[in-house]
């Protein structure tokens, strides 16, 4: 139970991970399924597969303001927001017991387990193979100062521990103490590029946001404007997919992405591919660079005052995660390493140290157009190497980095 603010912004730290850990998981799954015009698909069947990496995708956007969202919910109540999470897969405990986090590729195992994860409460699921929960329970110490999260039995269990704390502490506190009204260094839907996302001012309007992600994921109660809830629409892909397999067995709708590969040399005894063949090792490099200076950008968003320099850095944002796609999207079909033949590399999300605060005005300007003009050279050294559509992807989205951050040295803002 959620008895203080410093609580309160414990568990929806927690919330921020479990939404991005979750858009990295779908995604690497989406990225890993076969594209039109590439081998072992009928013209049904590539429509089909097309259709799910959309859905898939689409999903996994709505995440992004999900996690947008909840951000803006622990700026509103005095905390900051939080890019930050373990690098995947998740250590046994992290989460709750019942929520594994891996990174794998588009199997039928993988469906059910995203199944599992976006299930309502009233759903008595078993996870799928791969994904089975550890024997590890979080107990919190009883009346303790230090915070810490209890288990929960689905993520939307987490969110109505929130949303009751929430009501809680403004009982206690008053609504003017708990929640800035003024929605000072949020985002919203314009501003971050994100559907259905909004400054949070009030008691009412968390609410709302919170049940607006509980109903997004799950659809317990079928109220998301007409939209299939996450879990309906992976239960509807599951459905094709059966339909598919009972037609032709050797149905294959992804590349064999390696499950949970790892940019360095993983631990003794941990079942990790290592990507070391060339050019996915270089590739993957320049993937998790685009990916951490993307959360980078996104942090110091939420540090600008001004809705211009917030525009500038989520469009700048924007711009990398078009460039981690391709470099995703040429990782699933490159091989990852000799010692494990047949399986393909896949792009780690591997966090930087410091995501946090970067010096304002000029000086941030400087840093961050400095950073985009050196991974646009290395992207540069890189492209002899790879297909012609990765390349020209990768080129375009960090000479538009490179063109946003540099027009805001120009301006002359400090």
């Amino acid at each position: 139970m959620i008895e203080t603010r410093e609580h309160l912004i414990h568990v929806l730290t927690e919330a921020a991970q479990i939404e991005h850990n979750l858009l990295c998981s779908y995604l690497y799954a989406a990225f890993s399924l076969k594209r039109p015009g590439e081998p072992g698909l009928s013209p049904r069947q590539e429509a089909a597969v097309e259709r799910w990496r959309k859905t898939i995708v689409t999903v996994a956007l709505e995440e992004m303001a999900h996690l947008a969202t909840v951000n803006n919910l622990l700026v509103a109540v005095g905390g900051a927001p939080h890019f930050d999470r373990a690098n995947l897969p998740l250590a046994p405990g992290y989460h709750p017991a019942g929520v594994i986090v891996r990174l794998t590729p588009f199997t039928m195992e993988t469906l059910d387990h995203f199944i599992f994860l976006e299930r309502a409460d009233h759903h008595r699921l078993q996870d799928a193979p791969g994904f089975e929960p550890v024997d590890v329970e979080r107990k919190p110490r009883r009346g303790g100062l230090t915070p810490s999260a209890a288990d929960y039995l689905t993520v939307g269990a987490l969110y109505d521990s929130i949303g009751e704390g929430l009501t809680r502490l403004v009982e206690r506190h008053g609504e003017a103490k708990m929640i800035d009204d003024t929605g000072s260094r949020q985002l919203d839907t314009e501003v971050a590029r994100l559907p259905n996302v909004a400054r949070l001012t009030s008691l009412a309007s968390a609410h709302a946001a919170i049940a607006w992600i509980k109903e997004e994921g799950e659809g317990s109660t079928g109220s998301a404007s007409g939209q299939e809830s996450h879990f309906d629409r992976f239960c509807a892909i599951k459905a094709e997919w059966l339909q598919f397999t009972g037609e032709d067995p050797a149905f294959e709708p992804a590349w064999p992405a390696a499950h949970d590969p790892v940019m360095r040399k993983p631990l003794e005894g941990l079942d990790r591919v290592w990507v070391t063949a060339e050019p996915a090792a270089s590739l993957l490099d320049l993937g998790n660079a685009l990916y951490g200076f993307m959360l980078q950008l996104l942090s110091q968003a939420y540090a600008c005052d001004e809705p211009a320099d917030q525009a500038r850095l989520m469009n700048a944002a924007v711009e990398l995660m078009e460039g981690c796609a391709a470099a995703a999207t040429g990782l699933a079909r490159l091989p990852a390493s000799e010692a494990r033949p047949g399986v393909h590399a896949g792009l780690t999300f591997a966090v930087p140290r410091n995501l946090g605060f970067r010096p304002v005005g000029i000086a941030r300007r400087t840093i961050f157009l400095e950073r985009a003009l050196e991974l646009h050279r290395g992207a540069e050294r890189l492209f002899p190497t790879l297909d012609n559509s990765i390349s020209e992807k990768l080129d375009r989205r960090l000479g538009a980095v490179v063109e946003i951050l540099g027009s805001e040295i120009s301006t002359g803002r400090r």
